[in-house]
């Protein structure tokens, strides 16, 4: 995909896309070989070009074709050092963690060894703990983490968001989300209740979100073509339609909409002839990630193509002409594998990315 930082600023160049943001669309796409025996790490980045503007990435490691090397202390694309890495940590599940500062929290709140799992899903590779918390607990667990976090209550907080993708039935997802809002409140925060699952569609299913308070719906579609050899059946069996539809009905609810799709599982004409369709019913902007393959067997899914950074840029610029004229921008703090980070369409992105 890359073969040296002189290919990278040639790439550049050609592309008229700043050497970061390339970089890092490679880096997601081809994770790296490094001597850390695990799959997959989280750690921090400061790239050499702009060491003021620190990164979070999650990658795949041991990926022994990959250009990038990565260890304890920097990486290499190429033999060159590029960056320099701290913070590393192994990506196991975490029951809260913070993004944007500590404005926007993020839940594990339920057991993920209850999820069927999609193949372009880490957690089966991992032996990760299997966090769930208790109804009873999670004010409690709240307000210990707020403490922990050198915060009087959750006040500050902006969004809380349930991101796990192991809920059977609507019913049950809505029933924990209920638990969730209480626990907020009873720590002071009235900020917005996030949701990212494929299980939140029904009219009844959304008017209870609503009701909830501010609600923010990611309807994780992920991808368009081959869904029911890729991804877990409560997600196979929404067709884009249906997901279109469902956006469209918990937009005209007054409810934040977006979307995950992840870049490089489906060719790209159908992927942007039914993206277009998303476009009106989204209100924040959607969360595109690069595919990240784990191991050999994941490569099998990549589409055709995929496998070069021009195809990576060619979707990049489709899914910008697409977004443009909306107003809606990414923030890498959202979204550790997406395909902006500095710049989108040749606009310089601002705010935080950790």
């Amino acid at each position: 995909m890359l073969e040296s930082v002189a290919h990278l600023e040639k790439v550049a160049k050609q592309w008229n896309v700043n050497t970061e943001d390339v970089l890092l669309i490679a880096l997601n796409a081809c994770g790296a070989r490094s001597p850390l025996a695990k799959p997959r790490m989280r750690f921090r980045l400061r790239l050499d070009s702009r060491p003021a503007d620190p990164l979070f990435l999650i990658l795949s490691l041991g990926r022994q074709d990959s250009p990038f090397e990565l260890d304890e202390h920097e990486l290499r694309l190429g033999g060159v050092k590029v960056g320099e890495v701290d913070g590393i940590e192994d990506d196991d599940a975490v029951l809260g963690y913070w993004r944007n500062g500590k404005k926007m929290l993020t839940l594990n709140s339920n057991a993920r060894s209850q999820c069927t799992g999609c193949v372009f899903c880490p957690n089966t590779l991992e032996d990760a703990s299997d966090p769930k918390i208790k109804a009873l607990d999670l004010a409690g667990y709240l307000g210990a983490l707020a403490a922990n976090s050198g915060m009087k209550d959750l006040t500050p907080v902006e969004t809380v968001t349930v991101c796990t993708g192991c809920f059977l039935h609507e019913h049950l997802a809505l029933e924990h989300l209920a638990e969730v809002r209480t626990a907020m409140g009873a720590n002071g925060c009235t900020g917005t209740l996030h949701f990212l699952s494929s299980v939140l569609t029904a009219e009844a299913g959304l008017d209870a979100a609503a009701d909830l308070g501010p609600f923010h719906l990611t309807l994780t579609a992920e991808c368009f073509t081959e869904r029911r050899q890729i991804l877990k059946e409560s997600k196979a069996k929404l067709t884009p339609g249906q997901m279109v539809t469902a956006l469209g009905a918990a937009k005209d609810r007054r409810i934040t909409t977006d979307f995950t799709y992840i870049v490089g599982l489906d060719p790209i004409e159908p992927a942007v002839e039914n993206l277009k369709h998303f476009v009106p019913v989204t209100t924040t902007f959607p969360r595109f990630q690069t595919y990240q393959a784990h191991n050999p067997f994941m490569d099998v899914y990549r589409t055709p193509g995929s496998d070069t950074i021009e195809w990576h840029l060619t979707m990049r610029r489709n899914i910008e002409e697409l977004f443009v004229d909306t107003g809606l921008r990414p923030a890498w703090w959202q979204n550790y594998r997406s395909p902006w980070c500095f710049t989108f369409a040749g606009e310089e992105l601002t705010g935080a990315r950790i």
